[in-house]
């Protein structure tokens, strides 16, 4: 194999182990976010009242990465979508669409990611 077939090859595998990282930047294993969230909000259509709360994902590694779990007065495991960016989240933080007075958790950012986790029903409710 000449020169250059390697130096392509090295070239293709480090932009693959790349690519896979940055699919990989969303909420991590044994990672455990708290929050306070000052005002009653809504998860794929189950109502949460304020407080503290926290946001992991599910321990079970046959589980789907974006599958979540958040935990305070009330619990629940929820799935999301994680998308892209081309920009760094500057901070951890959970975001809230507000309709009509009722904010629905939409997105799960995470400080120094460029993906974060949505949330499709929020979408869905709010129609």
């Amino acid at each position: 194999m000449s020169k250059f077939n390697v130096r392509l090859m090295v070239a293709a595998l480090v932009l693959s182990i790349g690519a896979i990282a940055n699919v990989s930047a969303q909420v991590e294993p044994g990672t455990t976010l708290k929050f306070f969230v000052a005002n009653d909000f809504v998860v794929n259509g189950t109502s949460f009242p304020a407080g503290e709360y926290t946001v992991e994902r599910t321990p079970s590694t046959a589980d789907s990465p974006s599958l979540l779990i958040i935990r305070g007065e009330k619990s629940m495991i929820f799935d999301t979508i994680v998308a892209d960016s081309r920009e760094v989240a500057d901070r951890t933080e959970l975001i809230f669409d507000n309709v009509d007075g009722v904010n629905y958790l939409s997105a799960i950012t995470v400080a120094g990611q460029t993906s974060r986790n949505e949330l499709p029903s929020a979408k869905a409710q709010m129609k």
